[in-house]
């Protein structure tokens, strides 16, 4: 009898310790802002291999740059019962209300690369967007110290946007204040769209005769669309313009000359760390933080990386390096 009992003690304790080995499937709901712009394919492609390798499920859903399918896609996340939900907002100032009911849901929130403001969410992955600024600014002032700076910012609703301008400010105000720079233009892309970019470099170029220096674009989607107007003009090349993302088409251009530099923000290490962290968050972990953001809600831990400035001197050290662009197709 004492052998039976030792046994099923022991079958017991061997049930546990499986059940404790089986670590509960984390289910993320990642909803991106635009899948048709090339960076959001990188950065969801190698998130979702890093937390599949981590034993995650992940679903991803595009709203296109519409906010309303957003919100949506976010709910059919929550009914579908996911633990965690990776969010790439196309409108950060938005979300609070969904957010809210996923929070009532138990559902952890990961904000990805842009912020999402007036909401209780988990945590915030990201670069120092400021520095982006600082960096895009700082390059042209180089190239071109004084002069007709014209202003190309992202898209209104993004928050990033609002951040590189801070940045760009932060170098552009005393050249300003000096009178060895004049703003001719500023204007905001709606949904970083090459052709809003193009219609507003057409329209400041002819406010101006053609007599615009440096253009300070946000992204090099943008400064893509602003650079087929300077080439109409045949101006590119002549004019120096800034970018972000290190998108293949602004390395090539950065080769042929018609782009000064762009803003690489190894997006590996970025999808890498928030498959990671999305994960933790899933298994109730509290995951580390290197930085402590204000949302208008509440303080959010936040884990910030480097950006890096990209010009034709370092193209090789960097993206190529890194193996983010192959050497043959640039």
């Amino acid at each position: 009898m004492k052998m039976k009992t030792t046994l099923l003690a022991l079958c017991a304790a061997l049930a546990l310790v499986s059940q404790a080995g089986l670590a509960k499937e984390v289910k993320i709901g990642m909803a991106i802002d635009d899948l048709r712009l090339e960076r959001w394919q990188k950065d969801r492609d190698i998130f979702v291999k890093k937390a599949e390798s981590l034993g995650a499920k992940v679903f991803v859903q595009s709203a296109n740059g519409n906010e309303e399918t957003q919100m949506s896609q976010i709910e059919n996340m929550i009914n579908r019962g996911v633990d965690v939900l990776v969010i790439i907002p196309y409108n950060g100032q938005v979300l609070s209300n969904v957010i809210a009911e996923a929070k009532r849901e138990g559902i952890k929130v990961l904000a990805y690369d842009r912020m999402i403001n007036n909401a209780d969410i988990d945590f915030y992955i990201s670069f120092d967007n400021e520095k982006v600024g600082e960096m895009q600014a700082q390059s042209l002032v180089q190239r071109v110290p004084q002069g007709n700076y014209f202003l190309m910012g992202g898209s209104p609703v993004d928050n990033n946007a609002r951040l590189f301008r801070n940045g760009q400010m932060k170098v552009l105000k005393p050249l300003i204040d000096s009178g060895k720079i004049k703003i001719v233009g500023d204007q905001w892309v709606d949904a970083w769209l090459p052709e809003n970019a193009l219609k507003i470099m057409e329209n400041a170029l002819t406010a101006n005769g053609n007599k615009i220096d440096a253009v300070v674009a946000s992204n090099d989607a943008t400064a893509g669309g602003a650079i087929q107007a300077l080439s109409a003009q045949g101006l590119a090349g002549k004019v120096a313009i800034s970018g972000q993302d290190a998108d293949l088409a602004a390395i090539k251009r950065i080769n042929n000359g018609t782009q000064t530099m762009t803003v690489y923000k190894p997006i590996s290490k970025l999808a890498n760390d928030a498959a990671t962290i999305a994960v933790e968050l899933g298994d109730g972990k509290q995951p580390k933080s290197n930085a402590t953001l204000d949302n208008g809600s509440k303080k959010v831990p936040a884990w910030l990386l480097e950006p890096i400035a990209v010009d034709k001197t370092n193209i090789d050290s960097t993206v190529v390096a890194d193996g983010f662009h192959k050497k043959s197709d640039l």
